[in-house]
């Protein structure tokens, strides 16, 4: 498929006004030179333009057009107090004119980070204690039903915007890759594995475009297996909402790496502390400990101990803001 053609399918489905250009790649000098490897990139999502910028300004842009459309007048999502999923979604209803809860399974009494972004942005939250994510889905459930009694037209934002409209954001992201790479020499691309959207929607769109990359995915939080059965729901569901024929998954080019996820979910490791500290110091670029330093890290390491790896670019997903709510 050509890029054209990949772009006529993502104008069928409806956007908001966010992020309309595309990303800079920047070369990381100073880390070819540590590693004496050429030609290593880094793709700046963290400059998404809204709020703190960040990956998930790319699900955003779908899932509000999607909202838009249905005629919704409110947006609620849902997280923990540092998800980087609600500091974007409160700042891009803010640039949109839309009102927006965010519901979090935390208590109230933190204010650093994230918070303190959400605060000035203006949103309504609801903190309900430190529950399940399934008692917290049940209160939103509830809550939506509330405002609809009120009269108000709500959107849930489900899953950390991965869901199969979310990660249309990520087809485009693999289209504009592959647009980049025309003037920057790299075949392999490195990204973080969490809930596995941002990584879906690359690995998915790049198949589409004729695998001009291999995809690496640094697992953040789940075991290779786990994440796999992630990704292949989400392969399903982004080929049936495309409405394409069935994908082989031998013909997706990709390969998760569970080695450096530590503890999971929201724990750091003493190495991608450590990749704070290189990174910002090295380049002058801010990473956060628990998603984009574990895959900055594992994208360095990988790097350096393989003598065919060469020609990288690594997706920065942003986040840099909850640092201030980290142990460092």
């Amino acid at each position: 498929m050509k890029s054209t053609d990949l772009n006529a399918i993502l104008s069928s489905f409806p956007t908001a006004d966010l992020l309309d250009w595309d990303t800079p790649i920047q070369r990381l000098k100073t880390f070819e030179r540590l590693l004496n490897k050429s030609n290593l990139f880094i793709k700046r999502d963290d400059l998404t333009g809204v709020g703190a910028g960040g990956n998930k300004v790319r699900n955003i842009k779908y899932l509000l057009g999607d909202a838009l459309q249905k005629e919704a007048d409110l947006i609620i999502a849902s997280g923990q107090r540092e998800s980087n999923l609600c500091l974007a979604t409160a700042a891009a209803c803010a640039k949109m004119g839309m009102d927006c809860i965010l519901v979090h399974n935390n208590d109230s009494d933190f204010d650093t980070g994230n918070m303190r972004l959400n605060r000035i942005l203006g949103v309504q939250p609801h903190f309900i204690g430190n529950v399940s994510e399934e008692e917290r889905n049940e209160y939103i459930e509830n809550l939506t039903v509330q405002l609809q009694e009120q009269g108000r037209r709500p959107y849930v934002i489900e899953n950390g915007g991965t869901t199969p409209i979310g990660c249309l954001g990520h087809v485009e992201l693999a289209n504009e890759l592959a647009k980049q790479q025309s003037n920057h020499c790299f075949q392999n691309v490195f990204v973080c594995g969490g809930n596995g959207g941002m990584a879906a929607g690359l690995i998915f769109g790049s198949y589409l475009l004729g695998n001009p990359f291999k995809t690496f995915v640094i697992s953040v939080e789940n075991d290779k297996i786990t994440l796999d059965s992630i990704l292949d729901k989400l392969f399903n569901e982004i080929q049936h909402l495309l409405r394409l024929p069935a994908v082989n998954k031998a013909d997706l080019s990709f390969e998760i790496i569970e080695d450096y996820m530590g503890e999971g979910w929201g724990h750091s490791t003493e190495e991608s502390t450590q990749m704070i500290f290189e990174f910002s110091r090295n380049e002058g670029i801010f990473i956060e400990g628990v998603y984009m330093a574990k895959t900055a890290f594992g994208t360095m390491d990988l790097l350096q101990r393989s003598i065919d790896l060469d020609g990288a670019c690594l997706i920065h997903s942003g986040g840099f803001p909850s640092i201030f709510s980290q142990m460092i």
